[in-house]
């Protein structure tokens, strides 16, 4: 029996969409680390599910990209799962090789957010009471969590040998599905107890509420049942994930903030952190349901809807955000919406530029982190919500960046080419830079020259405390000129 839950584990590490999460690292070998990325970056917004690039024929696998552009937080494809590192209930043996590798292999600089269950959602190997998210035996999961957490937390006791990113942040499973599962806050509870008791200084994240905006709503009314079970404790992060299209979904995260925020203050969670571990938007046609099969939006649709989808969200207080599924396209293999939301082609598929070409929105979320990374993330400032214009500031080193968009799809008339002129007030003098946000090309594969020469600049003066903006299709950067 126990080889055959083995050979299963194995067929189900391999065929990631039906098993409900998880990728196999045990033909990857490790990656150097030796070339530190920096400080830790743990107040950095920049995060990716998932950075990491695995694919045959591609000369930069591994974290190379991530660095390169900017991501600071990692949440892992492979979830740790207690059936993988025990594969004998009745035996005490952890095997730790796959995982040792798995977050051994993610650089300094990149903070880690693991998650961790006990199987994969959509097979049952035995480890969970039938039709719930309970374990069979508590006390065994529980020594597996608070000896995953103790492995990776870092502090010098019982750590995976040659450790050195330590992980300080776990989510419990994934988009928990209270409408088919009982029991999940309850595994809240035993796993965030787990986990404090080896490391009371990491926080334990709930699983994502899920996800497209005409469903999220409908969703959360079931959802929230579990914050009212877990009655303001036993979660020290919230997390709702965020799909959509280019044409304004991005917004509606405001309302999904709200609701989640409401819910979490009639449930005495008070003030805890929100973050958006999943996002995404789409370039090229998908396969989908209707009414969006067939639908094609451009790479530049896509690169400027990522930025909004970071831009916006931390204005009103999200605090960290991951587009998904992965850096490179390929999530299921199947030419539908979450095979084209990747920022590096696959080389499959439709309306496919070549394997390893970078997308648009590849150079646009590095251009993003560039401008922005190292700002102060408390003092995000709205300066202009209205006439479909969204204007931000930011503060980095003391100085202003602002942020500015249009967004044209919303006007009762638009036509190709249309631009809309604003006097934006700035807090410096004398000349402006405004950067625009996409690429100068059509597609990335279109791209002449080296980052950053294919972004459009411009220089205007700053006369009293205003400066002269046109938008046009794509957000832009204004700051001083140095």
């Amino acid at each position: 029996m126990d080889s055959i839950k083995k050979l299963i584990s194995i067929m189900c590490v391999m065929l990631f969409t039906s098993c409900g999460g998880g990728e196999s690292e045990s033909n990857i070998s490790y990656a150097e680390n030796s070339d530190s990325a920096g400080p830790g970056y743990e107040a950095s917004p920049f995060g990716f599910h998932t950075s990491k690039v695995v694919k045959a024929g591609y000369s930069d696998n591994g974290y190379i990209d991530a660095r390169n552009i900017g991501v600071r937080w990692e949440r892992p494809s492979l979830y740790s799962f207690w059936f993988k590192v025990q594969p004998d209930i009745n035996d005490p043996t952890y095997y730790w090789a796959e995982y040792d590798k798995l977050y051994g292999n993610i650089p300094e600089g990149i903070n880690i957010l693991a998650n961790i269950a006990t199987e994969p959602g959509r097979v049952d190997f035995g480890y969970e009471i039938s039709g719930s998210y309970l374990p069979v035996d508590e006390s065994k999961y529980s020594l597996f969590v608070t000896s995953a957490v103790e492995r990776y937390d870092g502090d010098g006791v019982d750590d995976m040998p040659g450790l050195v990113n330590p992980i300080m942040y776990w989510q419990v499973d994934n988009e928990p599905q209270v409408q088919v599962k009982t029991g999940y806050a309850d595994l809240q509870r035993i796993t965030y107890l787990a986990v404090k008791q080896a490391c009371s200084e990491c926080k334990v994240m709930i699983g994502g509420a899920t996800g497209f905006p005409n469903k999220f709503a409908d969703n959360f009314q079931v959802y929230s049942q579990m914050l009212a079970d877990l009655n303001g404790q036993y979660v020290d992060i919230f997390d709702f994930h965020w799909y959509g299209f280019a044409d304004g979904d991005y917004r509606e995260s405001k309302d999904a903030y709200d609701l989640v925020r409401s819910k979490l203050n009639e449930h005495s969670f008070g003030n805890i952190p929100v973050w958006i571990t999943e996002m995404g938007c789409h370039s090229g046609t998908i396969r989908w349901e209707e009414p969006y099969d067939g639908l094609y939006q451009s790479e530049a649709q896509q690169a400027g809807d990522y930025l909004k989808r970071f831009i916006y969200p931390l204005s009103f207080g999200v605090k960290k955000i991951f587009p998904a599924f992965g850096l490179i396209e390929g999530f299921k293999q199947d030419d539908a919406y979450f095979d084209h939301t990747g920022l590096i082609y696959d080389g499959a598929f439709s309306d496919d530029m070549g394997l390893g070409v970078k997308k648009l929105g590849y150079y646009t979320y590095k251009l993003m982190t560039d401008k922005l990374e190292g700002s102060d993330w408390d003092s995000i400032q709205t300066i202009r919500e209205s006439g479909n214009v969204y204007i931000y500031k930011f503060l980095k080193g003391g100085e202003s960046v602002y942020v500015a968009w249009w967004d044209y799809f919303d006007e009762a008339v638009y036509n190709v080419g249309d631009i809309k002129t604003i006097a934006l007030n700035v807090d410096f003098t004398g000349d402006a830079l405004i950067t625009t946000a996409v690429p100068n090309a059509d597609s990335g594969a279109d791209l002449i020259g080296d980052y950053p020469d294919f972004f459009k600049t411009e220089t205007k003066t700053v006369s009293g405390v205003q400066v002269t903006i046109t938008l046009d299709e794509n957000p832009v950067f204004v700051e001083a000129v140095q």
